[in-house]
């Protein structure tokens, strides 16, 4: 069945809606397609969720908010922490854009729950609630339970998308003047990860076969004191904000408390803000690569002895009856008031690479653009406030950049061997008789993935990563599924999505053995200085005639430069916070 209309918009968290809800109101009739069901799946809805902005907008809302802040102040503070490898003009459109969306979103009906000196809380399943009903009171129409697999593609433009519906096993053909993807990250290439089970990165993914640039690719964060163990809660972000309210000791297996070996004002800093998904993730990895980790690899959160009778009382505060989003959290408190551990780990919870985007947001593509996390973050080497309020400003920008676009073509319809083959390699992978199954090989790719490609990293290790990578492309070829049928076939998903990521772990290893400095998320042991001399550069990747080509891009500086000189890598964490800002807000 083909599908025509002027906006294509792939990916329904909040930044496909913002862009399709952008689209709309400028009159263009606009298709908002996703994987699951629409406002409820995806990384959005787990949010936690804080929107941020300078303090001084935050509070002529009429909220709490620092006074003494400001637009400037925030501005230096994300291309601080970003360790200088930010887009400045990006950053900028998203310090002047911020506080416009946050206060549209306030109109259209969030719940706000608190708010600090630089940011409001709101559960993320409000947010997609608000963008949820504005969409549709725009005209945006829906299409949900439809996986799309390429990009359609005339010249250097994309015209389109072949999608799959995953009930019926119907194969969707849209056809657009512009489109905008906005899937999120790649959360699944990774174990323990912090996202949802739809985040197997299919938009960068299908960007790059099409011919489109990635950039900063080797950038992944972690959020450290996330849940190992238990298995059913693994990857919850529920200890990571206990810890920073309780600021308790995390043990070693041997009972050391390994904060205590690092700079005091690293850790003072850092336990309390953003900064502690590089940094105590960075101290927590390197005792588990050290073999100094827990029964089933991480590390043990613990409470303060000294306080640990009031503590009862404070996370309540947070926490009520030890419950957070809709998960009770009862039986951990068991363990921390007998003076147990929980295990706890670092876990893959951003990606500031993606695709790569002009300051609209504009891929190298035309009749591309792409949002939200699917983007090459404005962020830079470490991102520190909101993810959410960046994908209400992409998702706008990216939005009404494709509609601009979009009244100046027209729809083109696809070269008939171009859906031929799309549907052949479907086909092709549905009765395919290997020796692995999806899961199975997914499973692999996890650990390696973590282990090889996690917090900290070295030229040997990421070399035998890439063979690994090389090793799993092959055994792609012989994928088996349990049954050739379309309708809603687990199997195939799962093989889809494990191609996806596999492309994007290739690219990403090659571009962390590429960049020879550590830099905010990305901490080469071999090469342990932040180069300002030669690599205040972005690493763009692309693929070409089966060839992965790397390009190198100056960055954009607009007002902050940093000094032409090379620091070791923890002199220039101490630097950079020490250039911080006091106002605190967002985690």
């Amino acid at each position: 069945m083909n599908i025509k209309t002027d906006i294509l918009v792939i990916g329904a968290g909040g930044a496909g809606f913002r862009a399709a809800i952008a689209a709309a109101e400028n009159g263009l009739e606009t298709v908002l397609v996703n994987k699951g069901k629409i406002g409820r799946s995806g990384a959005t809805v787990m949010a936690d969720s804080d929107l941020t902005l300078d303090g001084a907008s935050l509070r002529e809302l009429g909220f709490f908010g620092e006074p003494k802040d400001s637009k400037e102040k925030f501005f230096n503070d994300i291309v601080n922490q970003g360790f200088y490898l930010n887009n400045q003009i990006l950053v900028e459109k998203y310090v002047q854009n911020a506080p416009e969306m946050i206060k549209e979103l306030i109109d259209w009906g969030i719940k706000i729950e608190s708010s600090e000196e630089r940011a409001i809380e709101t559960p993320g399943a409000s947010i997609l609630d608000a963008l949820y009903n504005k969409a549709k009171n725009v005209g945006v129409k829906f299409y949900e339970n439809v996986m799309i697999t390429d990009l359609l593609t005339h010249r250097n433009r994309v015209i389109g998308a072949f999608g799959l519906d995953l009930y019926s096993g119907e194969f969707l053909i849209f056809l657009s003047k512009a489109v905008v993807i906005a899937t999120g990250g790649w959360h699944k290439a990774f174990e323990p990860n912090a996202g949802s089970r739809e985040l197997s990165g299919d938009g960068i993914a299908m960007a790059s076969r099409a011919g489109a640039l990635l950039g900063n690719m080797e950038f992944i964060t972690f959020a450290p004191n996330c849940i190992l163990w238990p298995n059913n809660m693994k990857g919850s972000l529920f200890t990571y904000i206990l810890h920073m309210i309780t600021k308790g000791p995390i043990l070693n297996n041997k009972g050391e408390d390994i904060l205590k070996k690092y700079d005091p004002y690293i850790i003072n800093k850092a336990i309390s803000s953003e900064w502690n998904k590089c940094v105590i993730s960075h101290i927590t990895y390197r005792e588990i690569m050290e073999g100094r980790g827990s029964e089933h690899g991480g590390v043990y959160l613990t409470l303060p002895k000294e306080k640990i009778n009031e503590m009862d009382e404070i996370i309540n505060e947070y926490f009520p009856n030890w419950k957070y989003r809709g998960g009770n959290f009862f039986e951990l408190r068991t363990l921390l008031f007998n003076g147990k551990g929980i295990e706890v780990s670092p876990a893959a919870e951003y990606f500031e690479g993606g695709i790569y985007i002009d300051d609209n947001y504009k891929s190298t593509l035309d009749g591309l653009y792409a949002a939200g996390e699917s983007a090459m973050s404005l962020f830079g080497a470490n991102r520190v406030v909101a993810a959410t309020t960046e994908m209400l400003v992409t998702g706008y920008i990216a939005g009404t950049s494709a509609t601009n676009y979009a009244k100046t073509v027209e729809i083109i319809d696809p070269s008939e061997n171009q859906i031929i083959n799309i549907e052949k390699n479907l086909l092709n992978l549905l009765n395919s008789n290997g020796k692995y199954l999806p899961q199975d090989l997914l499973s692999a790719v996890k650990e390696k993935s973590f282990q090889y490609l996690g917090p900290i990293r070295n030229s040997e290790r990421i070399k035998e990563f890439l063979n690994y990578v090389a090793e799993w492309k092959s055994k792609l070829k012989e994928i088996k599924l349990h049954s050739n049928r379309r309708e809603y076939n687990l199997d195939l998903i799962e093989a889809i999505e494990l191609k996806n990521i596999i492309e994007l772990l290739e690219l990403s290893g090659i571009s962390a053995l590429n960049r020879t400095e550590s830099r905010g998320v990305h901490f080469r042991e071999d090469f342990p200085y932040t180069d300002n001399i030669n690599w205040l550069k972005e690493i763009l990747i692309t693929r070409s005639d089966g060839n992965v080509n790397i390009m190198y891009n100056p960055i954009k500086i607009t007002k902050l430069k940093p000094e032409n000189k090379i620091y070791s890598y923890w002199d220039m964490v101490s630097l950079l916070m020490k250039n911080h800002s006091d106002v605190t807000g967002g985690h």
